[in-house]
C-alpha cells in the first residue's frame, strides 16, 4: 500500500513540472512575438524587427572660468528583450554598466587667467605687490625687500631729504611692516615722513633754537611723538583693519632721532661696531607685559614660545590694530644721538632680516661691502636679505643702509 502512495506522489510532483514548464515556454513566445507597429501618415508601415534600445540620460554640465564645457555622462537602459536576442541577459547588462561607470572621464582643461598686476597707490611703497624683489639707490641711502612666503610683500619704506638753510640738511628715513594687509602700511608710507618734516620745519626758528637748548624737553623728540600718535588716529578714523610696525630716523643739525614700533630695529655702526638704537616692542619684554596687564589685557605663550597680546599680536605697539588698540598702543619710543666722527652708517630693516641675522654680523656685511669698493651700493643690503633667506626666513625683508659720514 505504501508503495502505491509513493508512486502516486511522484506522478503528481512529475505533472505539476511539466505543467509549469509549459507556463515559462508560453510566457516566453508571447514575450517574443513581434510588435504590431502602427501606420505612419508619411511612410508605408512595415513590419519592425527586434532590436535593443538603450536610452541617454545626460546628466552633468560643467562650466569652467570663461570658457564652458560640459561633459555627458551615460546611464544605458537594461534591455528588456535581451533573453530573447540572444545577448547575456540583464546580469550582462549590468556589468557592462559598472564597467563603464569605472571608465575615467574625459580630462577638464582649466584655462589660467592672468592675474591682473597692481600697483598700490601710495607716496613712498617701494614694493609693488605682485613684485618679488626690489633694489633701490638714493640720495645717501640704498635699500633692497624682497617678498616672503605671502602673496604680497607688506612691507614699505621712505626717505625724504630737505634742505633747510645752506649749512644744513634735514633728512627722514623709515621701514615700514605691515600685518593683516596692506592699507595700514600704505597709509603709514605715504604720510608720516611728510607728517614729521612738515611738523619739525614749522618749529625750526632761530628764536626757538635757543630756547629748545635750555629746556629740559626735547621739541623735535615731542614733535615726532606727537606726529606718529597722529598718524595712528589719521588711520584708525577710516576704519580700515591691520596695522604696521616702523623703524624711522631723522636726522636734523647733527643729531639723529631714531623711533620705533613694534619690531622692526634701528642698528647703527660706531667704529665697525653694532649698537642697537631701538628695542624690540614685543609681547616678550617685561615692561610691555606688565603695561599691558595694568591696562586689563593680557599676554600669552604659544607652544612655540611666541608671546602673544590677547593671543593675537606678537607685538606690543604698532600704528592700526583697532580692536587691540587699548594695549597695542602707537606711542614711540624715541632716542637722540648726536652724530660724530666714529658714526658710519645706519641699519634699518623688519623683522625678517633681523630673526635670522644679529645686530653685528648686519653691520659686519654692510663695512665688508663698503670696503670692497662695489659700483651697486644697494649689494650690502641685498647681501643682507639674501643672508637672512638663507637661513630659512620666510617673512617679507627689508633693509635700507643709511650713510652717516655725509651728516658728519
Amino acid at each position: 500500500m505504501l508503495l502505491y502512495t509513493v508512486q502516486f506522489l511522484c506522478s503528481v510532483v512529475a505533472t505539476f513540472t511539466r505543467l509549469v514548464r509549459a507556463l515559462r515556454k508560453a510566457m516566453a513566445t508571447v514575450l517574443c512575438s513581434p510588435p504590431v507597429s502602427m501606420p505612419a501618415a508619411s511612410t508605408a508601415s512595415s513590419p519592425l524587427s527586434m532590436r535593443r534600445t538603450t536610452k541617454v540620460h545626460p546628466i552633468v554640465s560643467i562650466t569652467v572660468g570663461h570658457a564652458s564645457k560640459e561633459q555627458q555622462l551615460f546611464a544605458p537602459a537594461v534591455d528588456a528583450f535581451a533573453p530573447c536576442n540572444g545577448s547575456g541577459g540583464v546580469v550582462e547588462q549590468i556589468e557592462s554598466t559598472k564597467k563603464a561607470a569605472r571608465r575615467r572621464p574625459s580630462m577638464l582643461v582649466i584655462p589660467v587667467v592672468p592675474e591682473a598686476s597692481e600697483t598700490p597707490a601710495g607716496w613712498g611703497v617701494v614694493v609693488a605687490e605682485k613684485e618679488a624683489e626690489v633694489e633701490v639707490e638714493g640720495e645717501g641711502f640704498c635699500l633692497a625687500s624682497r617678498r616672503g612666503a605671502r602673496h604680497a610683500n607688506e612691507d614699505a619704506y621712505c626717505a625724504i631729504t630737505h634742505k633747510v638753510r645752506a649749512d644744513s640738511q634735514l633728512a627722514f628715513y623709515g621701514v615700514y611692516d605691515g600685518h593683516g594687509g596692506r592699507a595700514a602700511v600704505d597709509l603709514v608710507s605715504e604720510r608720516l615722513g611728510k607728517n614729521v618734516v612738515a611738523a619739525v620745519l614749522a618749529t625750526t626758528e632761530p628764536q626757538e633754537a635757543a630756547a629748545v637748548a635750555s629746556s629740559s624737553v626735547d621739541a623735535t623728540a615731542a614733535t615726532i611723538r606727537a606726529t606718529y600718535l597722529a598718524t595712528d588716529s589719521e588711520f584708525l578714523g577710516q576704519g580700515l583693519r591691520g596695522g604696521s610696525c616702523a623703524a624711522t630716523a631723522l636726522v636734523k643739525d647733527g643729531d639723529l632721532y631714531v623711533a620705533n614700533l613694534g619690531d622692526c630695529r634701528a642698528v647703527m655702526s660706531r667704529d665697525g661696531t653694532a649698537t642697537a638704537l631701538t628695542s624690540d616692542q614685543t609681547a616678550a619684554r617685561g615692561d610691555e607685559r606688565a603695561r599691558i596687564k595694568s591696562s586689563g589685557g593680557y599676554v600669552s605663550c604659544g607652544t612655540n614660545g611666541v608671546w602673544r597680546v590677547q593671543d593675537c599680536l606678537a607685538v606690543s605697539r604698532a600704528f592700526g590694530d583697532a580692536s587691540l588698540k587699548r594695549w597695542v598702543i602707537s606711542e614711540p619710543e624715541i632716542t637722540r644721538h648726536t652724530l660724530t666722527a666714529g658714526c658710519e652708517f645706519l641699519v634699518l630693516a623688519s623683522d625678517g632680516l633681523w630673526n635670522k641675522v644679529s645686530n653685528q654680523e648686519a653691520v659686519d656685511a654692510v663695512s665688508r661691502s663698503n670696503n670692497s669698493g662695489r659700483d651697486n651700493s644697494a649689494g650690502c643690503c641685498k647681501e643682507l636679505v639674501d643672508m637672512a633667506r638663507s637661513r630659512g626666513s620666510r617673512d617679507d625683508i627689508t633693509v635700507m643702509v643709511v650713510d652717516l659720514k655725509r651728516f658728519t
